[in-house]
């Protein structure tokens, strides 16, 4: 019972300081103003969380294991390789997406993932070599070379149009422009 309160609680403020992140920005989001949005009194939130960049780095660890689940998830479905990696780096990316949507502090949100930024190696390394093992498996050619293109070109395209409604199916393109071509070619 103690343990679903303490549960109920985090996920009270993460839910707060989520929303009062995406809208006034990290710098003006005070731990004052999460505890009130929370609902709580301050020494409850930082029995929980030492400081705001606590708080920051617990949204991260949500949303990273996020992005690797939808990503994980759309690798295992069905169809070509190329097609299931644009649409696991289309749903990886989607996570980051929606979690930012419509919030005018996304360029502080994404400089101040410097935070997590060991978070974020870590969660690349494991697609980086989810792609790499995929890859090897089919016999595409240099797959370790192709996975880190895959993963910097896909960055880079979601980095430009992380908003755009583009962003889906032009990681989908990219995929499979980049794949196909690198695959032995169908035994008739």
């Amino acid at each position: 019972m103690q343990d679903a309160r303490q549960a109920e609680k985090r996920e009270r403020i993460l839910s707060a300081a989520r929303e009062l992140f995406l809208r006034h920005g990290l710098r003006a989001t005070s731990m004052e103003a999460i505890a009130r949005a929370a609902g709580m009194a301050k020494p409850t939130l930082y029995a929980q969380f030492a400081d705001k960049d606590a708080v920051f780095l617990a949204i991260l660890e949500v949303l990273i294991a996020d992005k690797l689940a939808s990503f994980d998830l759309a690798m295992a479905g069905p169809g070509p390789l190329p097609e299931r990696i644009g649409v696991a780096l289309a749903a990886e990316f989607g996570v980051i997406a929606t979690a930012i949507a419509g919030s005018a502090h996304v360029d502080e949100l994404f400089s101040a993932h410097r935070q997590g930024a060991g978070l974020f190696a870590e969660s690349d390394r494991k697609v980086r070599n989810r792609l790499e093992a995929e890859l090897t498996s089919a016999g595409a050619a240099e797959p370790v070379r192709l996975a880190r293109l895959l993963l910097d070109a896909a960055f880079g395209v979601a980095q430009k149009s992380i908003a755009a409604e583009t962003l889906e199916d032009d990681l989908k393109l990219l995929a499979l422009r980049l794949v196909a071509p690198a695959l032995p070619a169908p035994k008739p």
